[in-house]
């Protein structure tokens, strides 16, 4: 019995769709720094990566599951810039390790420009698991420090970490991409660092343990 020749190319195996899922979101990380989120692209990427462009949809859901993938890697960059920031300044008091913080942040941003506010673009699907892992990680390393000054109760502190991020990323991305806003690049030190000692000196305010 004479078998049909099947059309078309050969499915690749799981291996090989995996090593194209990596070569696509290490072409996309590097997209990404040199041009921005806006420089990003299927035909880019493919290019890029060696492979077709039906590719990037075959292996990807959409261009923006391809993005959130490439930001998780520069999410993770940032992460071990902050840890080793922290490693490398020893122990020390709540206000300078947090500062560490801050100035590793900014560093970040200043050094990997275009990665770092692409991580900030809108999205419009939700975050795989990974990825949200990921955040969660980041997030627990500003915890980490406030949870080690033993002053707030434990609901607070992811609530705090929260709170002085947004603060301090607010202050180093107007500083760094606000344009003809009032706040510039050497602004923002001096007002990180009145956030944070006001806010390290806050938990400790009788008025804040006073009952109600």
């Amino acid at each position: 019995m004479v078998q049909k020749k099947t059309r078309g190319r050969p499915k690749k195996d799981e291996r090989s769709r995996e090593a194209d899922r990596r070569a696509l979101v290490a072409a996309a990380v590097e997209i990404v720094r040199e041009g921005g989120a806006s420089a990003l692209s299927a035909r880019a990427v493919a290019e890029r990566a060696g492979t077709a462009v039906g590719s990037v949809y075959s292996l990807f859901a959409s261009l923006e599951e391809l993005r959130l993938e490439a930001n998780a890697l520069t999410m993770r960059d940032l992460r071990a810039s902050l840890v080793a920031a922290l490693e490398g300044g020893g122990g020390g008091p709540t206000t300078d390790r947090l500062l560490r913080l801050a100035d590793a942040y900014q560093l970040f941003a200043a050094s990997h420009r275009h990665a770092w506010a692409a991580m900030f673009e809108p999205r419009t699907i939700e975050a795989p698991p990974a990825i949200a892992a990921d955040i969660a990680a980041l997030f627990g390393v500003i915890e980490g420090v406030i949870r080690a000054d033993g002053t707030l109760d434990e609901a607070e502190i992811p609530v705090m970490a929260k709170a002085l991020w947004s603060s301090v990323h607010g202050m180093i991305y107007l500083g760094h991409l606000g344009g003809l806003g009032p706040i510039g690049p050497s602004d923002v030190r001096p007002m990180v660092d009145a956030l944070v000692r006001s806010t390290v000196q806050g938990w400790a305010s009788p008025r804040r343990h006073a009952p109600p």
